[in-house]
């Protein structure tokens, strides 16, 4: 169970992140400069999917339904529990527009 699927996430991680370049690109913040927004949403979505990913993964041990991650349905649908919020979370912190701190006194 865990090496197929974590080939799988290995390769939606890395195609994602080469098509998400013209995705923060569009959806960024004005204030926001491209590169920091670019380096925002990967690293945001990086941490949750990889938390999501870890937490989801230990559940399906412990429950007993690691043997059912081999089929292609519900493989699917593991991925897509672990790749939505991340997408969601990421997203929304690549739209927000630059945080200004006063200058120290």
């Amino acid at each position: 169970m865990q090496n197929g699927t974590f080939v799988a996430f290995f390769l939606v991680w890395i195609a994602f992140f080469i098509l998400a370049i013209p995705l923060v690109r569009r959806i960024r913040h004005p204030d926001q400069r491209p590169f920091a927004a670019y380096l925002i949403f990967v690293s945001l979505f990086t941490l949750v999917a990889g938390l999501l990913f870890a937490l989801l993964s230990w559940l399906a041990v412990a429950l007993g339904f690691a043997p059912a991650l081999e089929r292609l349905l519900p493989a699917i649908v593991f991925l897509l529990l672990v790749f939505s919020p991340a997408f969601w979370v990421a997203t929304w912190q690549a739209t927000k527009p630059r945080w200004r701190r006063p200058p120290p006194p």
